[in-house]
């Protein structure tokens, strides 16, 4: 399998433990709790979550129901850029190549935004979302002279 460009893969790492002091007090402020509350609160969540990383990525990966994966991403070094790639890897690699996920844009009544993180809603295996294409399209030719149909290399 070729990986996409400028990929490394994702280990698995507990460099999130113990609790950044930061993460426990602005959490505190967030929900308006103690220090001792938040600090309970992230280690309760740390408790059900595996951790990933790679020189572009940082994942938490948590089940929130019967093998549905929530996958928790965001860029190391804090930034909104996205590669699409990029996201298909991670998921292939935390929840296998032939699993298929979401990313939702919620109605504003649920919507979370409270940090640069994306977030991929993993079904079961074997279950495929009522949306997308029926088969596999795929070409890495880069087509720079045809508008509409420019694509970049793997």
């Amino acid at each position: 399998m070729k990986h996409p460009r400028h990929w490394k893969p994702l280990v698995e790492t507990d460099e999130f433990k113990p609790l950044h002091p930061d993460l426990i007090a602005n959490t505190a402020a967030h929900y308006n709790i103690t220090a001792q509350a938040a600090e309970d609160m992230l280690n309760d969540y740390h408790s059900r979550c595996r951790f990933f990383v790679n020189d572009l990525y940082q994942v938490q990966a948590q089940e929130y129901a019967p093998g549905c994966l929530h996958l928790n991403i965001r860029r190391r070094d804090g930034g909104m850029f996205k590669d699409w790639r990029h996201f298909q890897q991670i998921k292939n690699e935390i929840a296998g190549p032939e699993r298929e996920a979401v990313e939702l844009y919620p109605a504003e009544s649920r919507k979370v935004d409270t940090s640069n993180k994306w977030h991929l809603w993993v079904q079961p295996e074997g279950v495929q979302i009522g949306v997308g294409w029926e088969k596999a399209d795929i070409s890495y030719d880069e087509n720079r002279h045809v508008p509409g149909m420019r694509q970049r290399a793997l």
